[in-house]
């Protein structure tokens, strides 16, 4: 499979780390957790395969001209309008839950709005950049930052301070009934795979995908959802890792390298989610521009043989992110990411719904 499809797939799992994800899992760390986790590994690689498989047999087409080729405006209009809103608000939940974190324990001194704006700035050029160059960004900044991450990976499973007995209580919760909180956030670990809607755009050849490929997605998966849950555990406690908001920093601030130039692993762990969070950003909004711009096309909007309707998407997807980061409290952030989490299962059953149409359109 082309090497962009597993930097889509990669940078979701590592973003899931530091949105509202360990916090939702970890208050349902008594209600099913971990039955939620396993069940969403299952359900989240039978997606990746099925949805993979069939952007797979259409190279170099995304969903909105599958669905304007293959299915009635009546269907096609409001699905990629509705994906166009939960691609837009996946991005919002990740900028504004690192705009927090920046803002509580990098620069606590410094103006939410500039944070923010700095933040948007970079995240509107990105936006607008070409498919393809997403892509390229993206690959630079997993190259600059997935040593540095799975360092700070390898320090905190080597940590005296992990309580492996802690991990071992939480594994004893097994037996618990999965909550739906917990498998719908497990669940949205996943969701790369549906960046294919318009990243397949540049896939203009099919790939190979079988159980190989599926097994090395499913490793990390299993690796990265394990780390994201447990490990805060270890670190922290199984009866206190409840009431904390961001169980991973406090995870990271726990670790120390003793004869490293920074001896607070938490500069490093902020620094390089910050980076991998705004690739996350730009793909979920690029997504959401290409997705509205298949809808919607303002003529009057052009300048020197250039329509401008993109520009209009981004800049409202700029204010609307300023009033939400500046109105939004934590608690209120954690609450809304439920409910969005909650959602998913709607997405993914539209999103097969749509493959199922496209399949039989092109069949006749």
């Amino acid at each position: 499979m082309n090497r962009f499809f597993y930097y889509l797939i990669l940078v979701n799992l590592i973003t899931n780390i530091i949105t509202p994800v360990p916090r939702i899992l970890l208050q349902e760390s008594k209600n099913g957790a971990v039955t939620s986790l396993i069940i969403a590994f299952i359900v989240g690689l039978f997606l990746t395969y099925v949805v993979a498989t069939f952007f797979n047999k259409f190279p170099g087409k995304g969903l909105p001209e599958l669905l304007k080729e293959y299915t009635p405006k009546w269907f096609s209009y409001p699905t990629l309008f509705y994906m166009s809103i939960m691609w837009y608000v996946a991005g919002l939940l990740t900028l504004i839950t690192f705009t927090f974190l920046l803002l509580r324990y990098l620069t606590p001194q410094m103006s939410i709005y500039i944070v923010l704006t700095s933040f948007l700035l970079i995240a509107a050029y990105g936006v607008l950049m070409k498919t393809r160059s997403v892509l390229d960004s993206t690959e630079i900044i997993l190259f600059l930052f997935i040593p540095i991450i799975v360092f700070l990976l390898i320090e905190a499973y080597r940590s005296p301070e992990l309580n492996w007995d802690f991990v071992k209580v939480a594994m004893m919760h097994v037996n618990h009934l999965p909550g739906y909180n917990a498998f719908t956030a497990s669940l949205y670990a996943f969701i790369g795979v549906a960046n294919l809607v318009i990243f397949n755009r540049n896939f203009s050849m099919k790939q190979k995908f079988g159980l190989k490929q599926l097994m090395l997605i499913g490793a990390t998966g299993a690796f990265i959802l394990f780390t994201t849950y447990f490990i805060p555990i270890g670190f922290i406690g199984f009866d206190s890792i409840k009431d904390i908001i961001y169980p991973w920093i406090s995870t990271t601030d726990s670790i120390r390298m003793r004869l490293g130039v920074i001896e607070r692993v938490i500069y490093l762990f902020l620094i390089s989610f910050l980076a991998i969070a705004l690739a996350s950003v730009i793909i979920h909004w690029h997504i959401a521009v290409q997705l509205f711009g298949s809808i919607i096309h303002i003529k009057r909007l052009n300048w020197k043989e250039k329509n401008l309707t993109h520009y209009l998407f981004v800049i409202i997807f700029l204010i609307v992110g300023v009033k939400l980061t500046t109105y939004l409290t934590e608690y209120q952030l954690i609450r809304y990411s439920i409910f969005f989490f909650n959602t998913l299962p709607i997405l993914y059953a539209l999103l097969l719904i749509s493959m199922v149409a496209v399949k039989r359109g092109a069949k006749s």
